[in-house]
């Protein structure tokens, strides 16, 4: 059985979680057998539902806290449920989105950098999963980053202007590849909380657009206005929490400037967040993964956004003008979620380039976990398949 470490997965973040869902469900439909790793951060019940094993590192001031643990016989530690690094057969990483000038440059070199060498000394597939990377313009972001693109077994670029940013870091580019975001092909799961008569038009508003832009004040004045709009428009607006307390506070400041606030749907489940986005009739969003689950399911989009993923996103999907800025004023936003809303044409249209954009991109997943299959030691595939 292989002991595989998935690293950059958050519980807070549904995002990650459907990201470990997606992963999991590889492994499982081509019947080879693993150990699934992470590193014990955030809640153990969280862990314990995907029969997660723990690894035996836990860095606090640049401390491994857990490398006692590592002394212990391994009969003992498994005994735990505790796996050394020495132990592991395949590293997948599923940051989403860590490592680039926006992020801490410590994120990149305590996840990847500092380790990455001596995991491919011992023959150990480093794999970074598909993912928006960049830009790296920072002295320390370079630095950081530079021994990931040199050592990897495979960098998976989520979107041309990520591909890019590495190019221009690192000029070797035989172990860097292009391919979209891998949670596309992960089928949702019913949630009971969901109404088709009342919930229809979905909205997923996003916290980090507080944080990582300076129009925060007009990102809420938006969301506002733009329920409002579906609200005069009967096309039964709800909100669907996407992630964790700071988005559910957000929506809490969102409803309070509401005459009549809207349904609120937090089923805390990835697979049931991603079933809810499909069941809409449109989606605006400002959370990415909220945005994949729309358009890998054939649901037009509205999109608002903090960095160049959203931009490449919606491009793939030929609907690049569906991403609208909010930062000028919400007049050009707000028409284009009525040309959403009341032309039918326009909708029918828009949702059939969805989904013919979308085939290739599944495809492309199912060839990228084709190359990553072929990475695993012989005698693990050979077992399983």
């Amino acid at each position: 059985m292989l002991n595989v470490e998935v690293k950059g997965i958050s519980f807070a973040n549904k995002g990650a979680e459907l990201m470990l869902h997606a992963i999991i469900a590889q492994f499982a439909e081509r019947g080879v057998p693993a150990r699934f790793v992470v590193e014990p951060t955030g809640p153990y019940e969280r862990r314990v539902t995907f029969g997660l094993w723990q690894k035996s590192r836990y860095i606090r001031k640049r401390i491994n806290l857990l490398a006692p643990v590592s002394w212990l016989p391994r009969r003992l530690r498994h005994m735990f449920g505790i796996i050394n690094e020495a132990e592991l057969d395949l590293v997948l990483d599923a940051s989403g989105f860590a490592f680039g000038d926006q992020w801490s440059a410590l994120i990149a070199h305590d996840r990847l950098g500092s380790s990455i060498a001596k995991l491919r000394s011992r023959g150990v597939p480093v794999i970074v999963l598909p993912q928006a990377l960049g830009p790296f313009e920072r002295a320390d972001s370079q630095k950081a980053f530079k021994p990931v693109l040199a050592h990897a077994s495979k960098v998976y670029a989520r979107d041309d202007q990520s591909f890019e940013f590495c190019k221009k870091l690192y000029s070797s580019t035989e172990n860097l590849k292009r391919c979209p975001d891998f949670t596309n092909l992960i089928k949702g799961i019913p949630s009971a909380d969901f109404n088709a008569e009342e919930h229809q038009l979905c909205f997923i508003p996003n916290s980090k657009m507080l944080e990582k832009r300076a129009d925060g004040d007009s990102y809420v004045e938006f969301m506002v206005a733009a329920i409002k709009a579906a609200q005069e428009a009967a096309a039964k607006p709800f909100i669907l929490i996407h992630e964790a307390e700071a988005d559910r506070r957000l929506t809490r400041q969102i409803q309070a400037q509401l005459a009549t606030p809207v349904p609120v749907l937090d089923p805390g489940h990835a697979l049931k967040i991603k079933w809810i986005i499909g069941q809409s009739k449109a989606v605006v969003s400002s959370r990415f993964h909220g945005l994949v689950s729309a358009l890998s399911q054939g649901v037009p989009v509205l999109a608002t956004g903090w960095s160049h993923k959203y931009h490449e996103l919606l491009a793939d999907y030929g609907c690049a003008e569906q991403l609208v800025e909010i930062n000028d004023g919400a007049t050009a936003a707000l028409e284009r979620l009525q040309q959403l809303l009341n032309d039918e044409a326009f909708y029918q249209q828009l949702k059939q380039t969805i989904i013919d954009k979308g085939e290739w991109q599944r495809q492309a997943v199912r060839e990228m976990w084709d190359e990553v299959f072929d990475l695993l030691p012989q005698q693990a595939t050979a077992a399983g398949l």
